[in-house]
């Protein structure tokens, strides 16, 4: 009797993928550079120059929230792939 598997071979590829994106999002996200908005007060900000920086790693800040967004969305999509190929590997096998 042969047994046949009912995961297609590149679904757990996939997944490890997902998984690394979703702990690199994670590893962003926690990152120290995250919690520089957090740094200074109102008198911090008072010159031009000091604004523009501030508008600037906000910007910065929220870009790489996005990418952690992102990250997380394409891993969510191999997750969903690799589900597909499995169900066409079975129904493939059966």
């Amino acid at each position: 009797m042969q047994h046949h598997s009912s995961h297609h071979p590149l679904s757990s590829v996939l997944r490890q993928r997902a998984g690394h994106l979703r702990e690199l999002a994670s590893s962003i996200e926690r990152s120290l550079v995250m919690t520089l908005g957090d740094t200074g007060d109102t008198e911090t900000w008072t010159t031009n120059r000091a604004r523009l920086c501030q508008r600037m790693l906000r910007r910065n800040l929220h870009q790489l929230h996005q990418a952690a967004d992102d990250l997380r969305e394409t891993a969510i999509r191999f997750r969903q792939r690799a589900d597909e190929l499995d169900l066409i590997h079975r129904t493939r096998v059966a």
